[in-house]
């Protein structure tokens, strides 16, 4: 029903004065009967003729809140706002979030890409091969693999980086993550998982040569699988293809400490669970500023986002129980990358 014109409420209401009664004046005026006694009531009421002023919907955030949110955007301008909101326990939506940053004049902008390695076939059926092999194994046969990965972290600038930022700031210092000139800062880690959750994060320093990485499975995987999850020596040690892992002098090694290993395809990394690990972490290290760190500042960051990561337990246990599906959609693929 389209609003009824001022002039026409005057009327009706005149109408109304002059003793007509309100099917009357329906008739009249040609309207319905229920608008008619809405326009006589509210003048009756309110001396009003105007349609009443819209009521909204109370805020889900306080002012408090609002100006919660804007100082810690203020203070670190790449957090976002799920830890924003995390953080000061304020129960809204994160587009209402968005809104009220939005409202104080800051826009938020990012770039997100998803790159994958190419395959070829022969690494396909390679994948293939492996899936097929591994497809009937049960949670409790993945429970007994350790897998291990190495992976770097660097201070180098990701696009991916959200900032809060005011508008036409985009270049201000604050706002913009600085390279260094001669490149970046990086620290190389090695680590693994088992289904009791994280295990050891060993730093690597220099090149890892076939040598260092004997110590490292001396001194390190082995101790935790013995000391910890297997102390029975029953498990399986996972690793990738790298050439220092399939190195005559490491495989010799393992065989000499009765370590069985899983063979594994040369293109793994969406079956290999620990890279979701790895990844959890470097999604935080990423909304950090950390292009002026140290190697041993970046180390320590590090180090911190892992233990941290550690009292998550479920978060691994997830992991291990998602094996079974990554091969299913391996095999349903035809060897395929999945969308893990």
């Amino acid at each position: 029903m389209s609003r009824v014109p001022i002039e026409e409420r005057l009327r009706i209401v005149e109408l109304s004065l002059k003793k007509h009664s309100q099917r009357a004046i329906a008739g009249i005026t040609g309207r319905p009967l229920v608008t008619v006694n809405r326009i006589i009531q509210a003048y009756k009421k309110e001396g009003r003729l105007k349609d009443a002023p819209h009521r909204r919907r109370p805020r889900v955030t306080t002012n408090e809140e609002d100006h919660q949110l804007v100082a810690a955007v203020t203070l670190d301008p790449s957090q976002s706002t799920r830890d924003i909101r995390d953080a000061l326990a304020i129960e809204a939506s994160l587009p209402t979030l968005r809104r009220r940053l939005a409202e104080a004049g800051l826009a938020g902008l990012s770039c997100r890409v998803t790159a994958q390695e190419p395959l070829s076939e022969s690494d396909k059926q390679d994948r293939l091969r492996f899936a097929t092999a591994h497809e009937s194994w049960t949670k409790g046969d993945w429970a007994k693999v350790i897998f291990s990965y190495e992976s770097t972290f660097t201070t180098h600038w990701d696009k991916r980086l959200q900032v809060w930022r005011p508008v036409h700031c985009r270049y201000k210092e604050q706002f913009v993550q600085k390279v260094a000139d001669s490149g970046c800062t990086t620290v190389n880690v090695w680590s693994a998982i088992s289904p009791e959750g994280l295990g050891p994060l060993f730093r690597i320093d220099g090149s890892l040569t076939s040598d260092r990485y004997c110590t490292l499975l001396d001194h390190v995987m082995l101790p935790y699988a013995l000391d910890g999850p297997f102390p029975d020596g029953d498990f399986v040690f996972q690793h990738d293809l790298s050439p220092v892992h399939t190195s005559r002098q490491v495989r010799a090694l393992l065989e000499e400490r009765c370590v069985a290993e899983l063979p594994w395809p040369s293109k793994g990394a969406d079956l290999n669970i620990i890279e979701h690990v790895w990844g959890r972490i470097r999604a935080v290290m990423t909304r950090r500023f950390l292009h002026r760190a140290t190697t041993d500042e970046l180390w320590s960051a590090v180090c911190g986002e892992w233990e941290r990561l550690r009292g998550e337990p479920g978060f691994v246990i997830a992991l291990y129980d998602s094996l079974p599906d990554r091969v299913r959609a391996v095999v349903t693929g035809n060897g395929e990358m999945t969308r893990y």
